[in-house]
């Protein structure tokens, strides 16, 4: 058995974060639209959130203190740990290490800081962090091509990339995240197994496929 688990909004309170990246932006004299503007115009400059990235693209804006935004976010990841949904813990406990993979997209720093300060290493056998959405299901497919006898469960938020995922193998379990401030809870998955609200439903749903 292998259980393969997205980061951002699966296991990971992408939400709250998102809205401390406001309050902080704010505080140095942004409006919330001219944020999530910056926002978005940095993950498709970057390819995800990238600090540098969006301290250039606001400085086109106006004027601010960059050291102060830059401290605030910094001393923001270093705490990560406190966005990590709490029943992660008690998910992975049921499961043996080895069949555990962390599978996240967005190759950036600020990515891989996020889930280094997450502490959430010790939790999984393997973490993989994958560039773009595409390459996310090469990873899968490179995992099921090495673990094809044996059953592979999939938690995601995303219903584009379960879709994709579930028209290439279908013989992955796959789970829908539907957390109540996920970003994507609303957007239905056509070809998803299971949809979840919280990692306690997922562990039943693969608890019972196992023992079935």
């Amino acid at each position: 058995m292998k259980i393969i688990l997205d980061f951002d909004d699966t296991i990971f309170n992408t939400y709250q974060l998102f809205q401390e990246l406001i309050k902080i932006f704010q505080g140095a004299g942004f409006t919330e639209e001219e944020f999530k503007k910056k926002y978005r115009e940095t993950k498709n400059k970057a390819g995800g959130f990238e600090l540098e990235t969006i301290l250039r693209l606001s400085r086109q804006l106006k004027s601010f203190d960059e050291e102060k935004v830059r401290k605030e976010i910094d001393s923001l990841v270093s705490d990560a740990e406190k966005f990590v949904y709490p029943d992660l813990a008690d998910f992975t406990e049921s499961f043996d290490k080895k069949n555990l993979v962390l599978l996240s997209c967005g190759e950036t720093n600020f990515q891989r800081e996020k889930i280094e300060k997450s502490k959430i290493a010790s939790f999984f056998n393997k973490i993989i962090i994958s560039p773009t959405e595409e390459n996310k299901t090469d990873n899968l497919k490179n995992i099921f091509q090495k673990n094809c006898a044996e059953k592979i469960f999939f938690i995601d938020d995303k219903a584009e990339q379960i879709d994709r995922i579930k028209k290439d193998l279908p013989q992955i379990i796959v789970l829908k995240m539907e957390r109540p401030q996920g970003k994507h809870k609303d957007i239905k998955s056509e070809l998803a197994d299971y949809v979840v609200k919280d990692l306690y439903e997922a562990r039943e749903v693969i608890l019972e496929n196992v023992r079935s």
